[in-house]
């Protein structure tokens, strides 16, 4: 049998259809598509779309792992027992057979393959299977999501395998790594093209408006996309130029109440939310609380201290449970763990606007400012713009405000890295290469298209 230096992918979706608008993915069990036949209606290719969704709801994707290892690096997080396994990302000596990084790269790569798929059969589905508006609309989600985890993967891996053709039987399996240039370049590509096939008036309402990909939800992840490419091109016209869209657009408000994001879900703020519910939970938040099953807990109480005593989020972020543990406060819906991911949310979008304004206007300029202050404004917290000496300094506070607005959410990490402040923030981390988290041994031991990060 051949083998996968990436693994063996499986071609998933499910085999059910979208009984109604509001109700975003009938729970039904994940099987495989027939690569010849299933790909002849319209209800079959959106139960494919279902199953590339829901392919990144269990706990090696985006229902765990991708939040809480990356938080376990940032140091906001530790595990009941004290597994090494954990321990190592927030020690920054992540081993090449850590079980998480291995789990997290099949699991992200299964999902590119779901959209693989997508986007390779769609196209040839005839009109009389299906509309040219919803032929358009599932391409564009499927490249949308194959960009949302190929972000994932390259910042946490660097050079990565790039497949972009879905895995047959006849597939060559032996890839070999691209340069991260070519990753952003792709990512880039695909959100583009989402965002060109995509209605600006979102067709989708109740849980899908949120839960499934849009085109200002392609258009708020390119500006992240950007801020993170300009690292190494130095280049945030395009993240400006995209942040600016997605906020004067006026599709989306920052909510007045910042806990209510979490415990109403799919809130005005939400541009792009992972849904979850009763019957399909969130694994993540099933341990995350006060509760006999609780394996995560937030660090210690040093945490509150990133908060000043005025600040409207310390309160809820961080709560104080039974024997003087500390938990995230952004789980609250856990019994049963029906909360979802708030994967893109607008506050997000202007702390990005904030740093790639200062950045190209050289100066903490009013309107760079002003970003920063409508985040502030909401958590009752505003540092004055004198406050800020020089654009380094403020750019620094706009991070720091990204790590207290978004803690818990799996970005302070990669955040951090992206401007080398990770090597000033972590007393044990003190070497840039341990930015990106070793290549899993298994995916090496593969085939020969793997080669290991420096430094492991």
């Amino acid at each position: 049998m051949r083998q996968n230096i990436i693994y063996l992918l499986f071609l998933t979706s499910v085999t059910l259809s979208l009984t109604s608008c509001d109700k975003f993915l009938d729970r039904a069990p994940l099987g495989q598509i027939g690569q010849d036949t299933y790909f002849n209606s319209e209800t079959n290719a959106n139960s494919a779309l279902m199953g590339m969704y829901r392919s990144m709801m269990n706990s090696y994707s985006y229902g765990q792992s991708t939040l809480i290892v990356p938080e376990f690096s940032a140091q906001h997080v530790r595990h009941s027992a004290q597994y090494p396994e954990y321990e190592n990302f927030a020690t920054h000596q992540v081993q090449t057979i850590n079980p998480w990084t291995s789990n997290m790269w099949k699991a992200l790569y299964t999902t590119i393959n779901a959209a693989n798929q997508i986007i390779e059969e769609v196209p040839n589905m005839t009109e009389e299977m299906i509309t040219e508006q919803k032929k358009n609309s599932f391409i564009g989600e499927a490249k949308f999501i194959r960009a949302f985890n190929y972000f994932f993967l390259v910042r946490a891996f660097g050079r990565i395998p790039l497949k972009t053709t879905y895995t047959k039987e006849s597939s060559e399996l032996d890839i070999q790594q691209s340069e991260k240039e070519e990753v952003y370049t792709q990512i880039i590509k695909d959100l583009n093209d989402a965002a060109n096939l995509l209605p600006a008036e979102n067709t989708y309402t109740g849980d899908a408006a949120r839960g499934r990909a849009s085109h200002w939800a392609a258009k708020a992840l390119l500006a992240k996309v950007y801020l993170y490419q300009a690292a190494f091109t130095n280049d945030y016209k395009d993240a400006l130029r995209l942040s600016e869209e997605v906020i004067l657009s006026k599709k989306y408000g920052l909510a007045a109440d910042y806990a209510s994001i979490w415990t109403m879900q799919n809130s005005n703020e939400a541009i792009f939310e992972i849904q979850f519910d009763a019957q399909a939970t969130n694994p993540l938040a099933a341990v995350a609380n006060d509760n006999a099953s609780v394996l995560f807990f937030a660090k210690d109480s040093t945490l509150l201290d990133l908060y000043a005593d005025e600040d409207k989020r310390k309160s809820f972020v961080i709560k104080k449970g039974s024997k003087g543990n500390y938990f995230m406060g952004k789980f609250p819906n856990f019994s049963p763990a029906s909360q979802n991911v708030t994967a893109i949310r607008l506050a997000e979008i202007y702390l990005i606007h904030a740093e790639a304004k200062a950045r190209i206007d050289n100066t903490t300029s009013q309107s760079a400012y002003e970003s920063l202050k409508a985040v502030q404004e909401r958590a009752g917290h505003i540092v004055p713009i004198g406050d800020y000496a020089t654009v380094a300094d403020f750019i620094t506070a706009v991070q720091e405000e990204k790590e207290r607005e978004l803690l818990f959410e799996g970005e302070t990490w990669f955040d951090f890295c992206r401007t080398k402040l990770a090597l000033h923030k972590y007393k044990n981390l003190q070497d840039e290469r341990y930015f990106l988290y070793p290549i899993p041994a298994a995916q090496i031991g593969l085939g020969k298209g793997l080669t290991q990060n420096p430094g492991y």
